[in-house]
């Protein structure tokens, strides 16, 4: 059998497998973090970190989530999820000194470069090998994606709300889920 003749046999046809993550929330483990440059639209070199995870099942189906900091608003995003991490892998009784800790970290920090090489020094020393939640949307005719979002939590199962948007073939960017449990980092109480 040639190299290619699977590939040749399903031309054209929907991609099938791959060691990617098909739609939905997946118990993973963090691998490894890494500071980089990204091209995004809005920056040629933005700030960012990409997370590599693996699923807790299958160590050999990896994804790479990115955490943006080249916006305010992206590195507020990511800085939540990184502390959302760290407070959801500690026991009742350290979850306040975690929060303390992130406070101490990054309320003097107002750069998004200096506050992603924070991150990803807390990623790689307190969450290798810890478990997260991975949730995979992939796009188009694909079944599978190696790309996702990394959260300390499982999303929500779809609603009506969520198919209705679909539907219509809208993005529902106002899930006040999420957006309640992202910290607003400019009132200590809520760290």
């Amino acid at each position: 059998m040639g190299m290619f003749d699977e590939v040749i046999d399903n031309a054209g046809e929907a991609f099938k497998g791959g060691k990617g993550f098909e739609h939905g929330t997946h118990d993973v483990l963090i691998m490894e973090a890494k500071a980089v440059e990204k091209k995004t639209q809005a920056d040629p070199k933005a700030a960012v970190i990409e997370v590599i995870v693996a699923a807790a099942e299958d160590n050999d189906k990896l994804a790479t989530c990115t955490l943006y900091f080249h916006t305010e608003g992206g590195a507020k995003m990511s800085v939540g999820k990184v502390l959302g991490l760290l407070v959801h892998k500690v026991g009742e009784e350290k979850k306040d000194k975690v929060r303390e800790l992130g406070k101490k970290l990054f309320a003097a920090i107002d750069d998004a470069t200096e506050a992603r090489d924070v991150a990803v020094k807390l990623i790689n020393d307190k969450l290798i090998g810890e478990k997260a939640f991975l949730v995979a949307e992939p796009r188009g005719k694909y079944k599978t994606t190696s790309y996702g979002d990394i959260w300390h939590y499982p999303a929500e199962p779809e609603t009506e709300a969520d198919d209705a948007v679909a539907a219509t073939g809208g993005t529902d960017i106002t899930n006040t889920k999420e957006a309640e449990a992202i910290p607003d980092f400019n009132d200590d109480d809520d760290i």
